[in-house]
């Protein structure tokens, strides 16, 4: 088996109700990218607001895979 660690960049657009709406990997081994891609589309975020209305952000995840 293949055991592949270290870190995983995934660039990630997060609607105004806190749920990822895209994702996709930036940097980070080919065999962990897909593990990375499918966490930070099944996280949840609190809304970020703006002047107290809620709205669309985009960021970066990094997620550390270790051996």
């Amino acid at each position: 088996a293949v055991r592949a660690s270290g870190a995983v960049n995934v660039q990630v657009k997060i609607n105004e109700q806190g749920n990822v709406v895209s994702a996709s990997a930036v940097s980070g081994h080919p065999l962990l990218r897909a593990a990375a891609v499918q966490a930070a589309r099944s996280a949840k975020f609190a809304p970020t607001q703006l002047s107290g209305q809620p709205v669309s952000v985009t960021g970066v995840i990094v997620y550390n895979f270790v051996p």
